[in-house]
């Protein structure tokens, strides 16, 4: 009997680990690992050619970009190895999930850092900014940049939703999603233009409360937030939406 427990136990953690889909998920973190380490070395590389001390806030950028990624894992670890104690498996999951809501615009959000570009590139007198590939070096650091946070979100957003849809079905689980990536992309204005951090919702909520609803009861304001936030919205929607869409495809092969 005391060899049947464990087992029992070990079997219910592997049948976990599949239900996660750890191999695919750690193969897929790897190689976005890769791709940010390679951006970040692009940067290192505009730094010794321009000989300029730029752009070493895309090292904490990055940082906080792989944030949603990393407590993700930290859901799906809570799901595969903390089964005996029900509540306390529910306060760690929700834990979990407010932190990762907390710093989910930070993937997205680089997105946004694609106008230091125009702003540090010094073009050559009587040149277009466009003609000198330097400025392209520039921009293809932070498209990149912008194309490794899009995919760490949507990383991140498949690997909660799944754990929700498990919970709650799958009506829910895309309610979840459409809502969040709604969240985010306000998140995101706030961020760029109101500078607010994802640890200012933690140490300062009443005034990030106080401020939104200033907004939106601001004509003026509403006018900058509605179209950007909208804009935002509809490139992670359809960025997620045709990424799940290639999964399906590959699934039913």
């Amino acid at each position: 009997m005391n060899y049947i427990f464990p087992n029992c136990i070990g079997g219910i953690m592997l049948n976990r680990l599949n239900e996660v889909n750890i191999k695919t998920k750690i193969s897929v973190l790897l190689l976005l690992f890769a791709a940010s380490v390679l951006c970040l070395m692009l940067g290192s590389y505009l730094r010794a050619y321009t000989n300029r001390d730029i752009y070493r806030f895309l090292y904490w950028n990055m940082f906080l970009a792989w944030m949603p990624a990393g407590f993700a894992m930290l859901m799906d670890w809570i799901y595969v190895y903390i089964q005996k104690n029900r509540g306390l498996r529910v306060i760690l999951f929700i834990g979990a999930g407010i932190l990762w809501l907390l710093f989910y615009p930070n993937s997205a959000y680089l997105i946004t850092d694609q106008l230091h570009p125009f702003v540090k590139f010094q073009s050559e007198y009587g040149m277009r900014f466009w003609q000198g590939i330097e400025f392209w070096y520039h921009l293809l650091l932070f498209f990149s940049a912008a194309v490794i946070g899009l995919l760490l979100g949507v990383y991140s957003m498949l690997s909660v939703q799944e754990l929700v849809r498990r919970s709650f079905g799958r009506a829910k689980s895309w309610i979840f999603a459409v809502v969040t990536l709604a969240l985010t992309s306000l998140g995101i204005y706030l961020g760029r233009f109101i500078r607010w951090n994802s640890w200012d919702a933690i140490r300062s909520p009443q005034q990030i409360v106080h401020e939104v609803l200033t907004m939106l009861t601001d004509v003026q304001e509403l006018r900058r937030m509605i179209p950007f936030t909208g804009i935002i919205m509809m490139i992670l929607l359809f960025s997620y939406l045709i990424i799940v869409g290639f999964s399906m495809m590959r699934q039913q092969k």
